[in-house]
């Protein structure tokens, strides 16, 4: 059976900060952030395609949906607990996205692919651009 390599484009917006630096990252601050997603795909010789692109945006859209316009932070960053009492405070919410590790681009890319590989077990690689100049790959069975 041939295989493809198919790749999803998808961006989204989100601020952060990473509490465990010392220089300006360790500032609230936002990106927009693009992720491809790449998939290996066996070949339908009949149908003439591997899979109907619509069919991961139905699977990726709910996360992209929920990580868009969000703050993402660390659930051991101390900013947390202030966050939540603002809202308590204010009767307010803000869009917040916790995680169970520090913001960086890297682990954003793995907790991306952690979310989305058992509905998509096709997924091999997280592609995550984060600014202009940076990139980080995912790829866990390298």
């Amino acid at each position: 059976m041939r295989k493809h390599t198919v790749i999803k484009k998808y961006h989204f917006y989100a601020g952060h900060r990473n509490e465990n630096l010392e220089d300006k990252c360790f500032n609230l601050h936002g990106h927009t952030y693009y992720l491809r997603l790449s998939f290996e795909l066996d070949y339908n010789k009949r149908t003439g395609i591997t899979m109907l692109f619509d069919s991961f945006d139905q699977k990726v859209d709910p996360l992209i949906t929920k990580l868009d316009h969000s703050l993402l932070i660390h659930e051991k960053d101390p900013l947390l607990k202030y966050l939540y009492n603002f809202c308590i405070e204010e009767k307010t919410s803000l869009k917040v996205t916790k995680m169970d590790c520090v913001t960086s681009a890297e682990n954003l890319a793995k907790y991306i692919y952690d979310k989305l590989k058992p509905e998509l077990p096709s997924l091999k690689k997280v592609i995550l651009q984060e600014t202009t100049t940076s990139i980080v790959i995912y790829e866990p069975d390298r």
